[in-house]
């Protein structure tokens, strides 16, 4: 039996295996002006033509890490110290925090919803089936819905069901299984699919094309594989020769977003991606990876990295591109459920990480309280991208005390960081 990454990353041998669990055949040959038949791409009805002077509306959320209820005991002790040590999602509302960017979307009628990856909690193959079951209610609303996998998604080992004293392995997803699952979200109607990854490219509208891009390859995990890059190159070429404007989403940042906090985080061979993108002409990337509210530009390329949807305060965008596809507005909006919920997970976690340094740095208990308070309050502000809030903190009286205390010290450093990236 082949290795798993064997059967994704070795060109016929995906597509075989794509089609042994139905999925459609591609065609992986580029013919100029035919991508249409690439993904078998359905035939459009006559009326399906969309007005292109319009402007698009794009509902874009990341990093939803959703378990399925059928895998832990909320009183088990295994699950309780896995919450313990969590990084601060509410992982175990998930299903009530998917359900709400369900009925979110049908709200807000975007032209597509976009998810950038991290789809499940640790890459449980049920927990991805339970998300089918509900993109199949959004798109029945008539919102299509493009998805990529995260690093979180695919033959992830931290797969597992969370009873009694011991968490227990349980189904992963393969890279053939999340194609097949998630074909109607973004495989099967793509215009081109890569052979090599889980890259496809997809039209939005006639004069707008979305680039999936997966930076999850086994082989070179966290980079764009020289592959893929040349697979997406003729179809960025070709698009700006029609004057079709391009878009891109991945699961890693495409620019750096902090300046502390980027190893690991954006894509490993980021700089000549971003050459490509900005050589034709793209404009706007999408990511998330990093949990974190933030926006970077490069040139003309601005890369907003949207905060996790389970993180609080369980927030996604809104992104309205004009009838030029160039220029955008983009707006954060917030589920409206579970806040305080979210904010005492997101609390505890920083209090968790902040008590042994600021214990270090001092005995006085009115001291260690207004370090904690500074921190827990720094930290949401700059997860959540509320930099108004991040500025008017800098003249707290915590901060004195760290900068005093502990400025030495990591979380000294990074603190001051954050003040400083907000400007």
């Amino acid at each position: 039996m082949p290795a798993a990454e064997d059967l994704l990353y070795n060109g016929t041998m995906f597509s075989d295996a794509r089609n042994s669990i139905k999925r459609k055949t591609f065609l992986h040959g580029l013919l100029a002006f035919s991508l249409l038949a690439a993904c078998g791409v359905p035939e459009k009805e006559e009326n399906s033509a969309m007005n292109n002077s319009e402007e698009v509306r794009l509902m874009v959320a990341t990093d939803l890490h959703h378990l399925s209820k059928t895998l832990y005991d909320e009183e088990s002790e295994i699950f309780a110290r896995l919450m313990a040590s969590n990084d601060g999602k509410l992982s175990e509302e998930s299903g009530a925090i998917v359900q709400a960017l369900k009925e979110k979307a049908i709200e807000e009628k975007p032209d597509a919803l976009l998810l950038a990856g991290d789809l499940t909690f640790n890459g449980e193959l049920v927990s991805l089936n339970e998300l089918a079951d509900v993109f199949a209610e959004i798109e029945e609303a008539g919102i299509p819905v493009l998805v990529i996998s995260g690093n979180h998604d695919i033959n992830y080992s931290g797969a597992a069901s969370y009873f009694g004293s011991e968490a227990q392995p349980v189904s992963r997803i393969s890279p053939e299984e999340f194609a097949a699952v998630m074909g109607p979200y973004g495989f099967d109607e793509a215009l081109s699919c890569d052979p090599s990854s889980l890259s496809y490219i997809s039209e939005i509208r006639e004069d707008l094309w979305l680039l999936v891009l997966d930076a999850n390859v086994p082989s070179e995990p966290g980079s764009i594989t020289s592959r893929t890059l040349a697979w997406a190159e003729p179809l960025l070429k070709e698009a700006q020769d029609r004057g079709i404007h391009v878009i891109v989403m991945s699961h890693q940042n495409v620019l750096i977003q902090s300046t502390m906090m980027y190893n690991g985080y954006v894509i490993h061979n980021h700089d000549p991606l971003e050459h490509m993108l900005r050589t034709y002409g793209v404009t706007l990337a999408l990511s998330g990876h990093s949990h974190l509210e933030h926006r970077s530009q490069s040139g003309g390329l601005t890369d907003i990295c949207s905060e996790s949807l389970a993180l609080y305060p369980l927030q996604y965008g809104m992104i309205t591109l004009a009838a030029d596809r160039k220029s955008f507005a983009y707006e954060k909006k917030k589920l409206g459920i579970l806040e305080q919920e979210a904010y005492d997970r997101f609390r505890e976690t920083v209090l968790r990480m902040v008590r042994k340094p600021i214990e270090n740095a001092t005995d006085d208990p009115s001291e260690q309280t207004r370090m904690e308070e500074f921190a827990v309050a720094m930290n949401s502000a700059y997860f959540s991208g509320d930099y108004e809030k991040v500025r008017g903190l800098a003249d707290e009286p915590g901060r004195k005390l760290w900068q005093e205390k502990a400025g030495d010290t990591f979380w000294g450093y990074y603190l001051e960081n954050i003040i400083g990236e907000a400007g």
